[in-house]
């Protein structure tokens, strides 16, 4: 079981699920009724299917959040970069605060 995929283990319950509840005659013949079970298993599958879901949607949104985050900081550092080449052309290149300002990109 450790090394079954999800993918796996949720189509084993599924499937368990389905052969339960196909067989709940021949099961309570034999002393065992199986509604219960089935009942609690399908409850946690769609509160196990659901938390994927919001899984798949979380790991997507923070795909987006990066990707965001990655623009603006290139939108930020362009416009940072052309202040910089605005300055060099208002005090020339040898100018003090334009050398310090070159300092801050190494």
């Amino acid at each position: 079981m450790g090394n079954m995929s999800e993918a796996k283990k949720r189509d084993f319950v599924q499937q368990l699920i389905t052969l339960l509840e196909q067989n709940v005659e021949l099961l309570t013949e034999k002393g065992y009724n199986p509604e219960n079970k089935i009942q609690e298993l399908s409850t946690q599958l769609t509160t196990t299917n659901d938390a994927e879901a919001r899984q798949v949607e979380a790991m997507a949104a923070a795909k987006d959040a990066t990707r965001l985050s990655q623009q603006s900081l290139d939108i930020v550092y362009r416009n940072g970069s052309a202040t910089v080449d605005l300055v060099s052309g208002l005090l020339g290149k040898q100018d003090n605060l334009l050398l310090e300002i070159k300092k801050l990109r190494k």
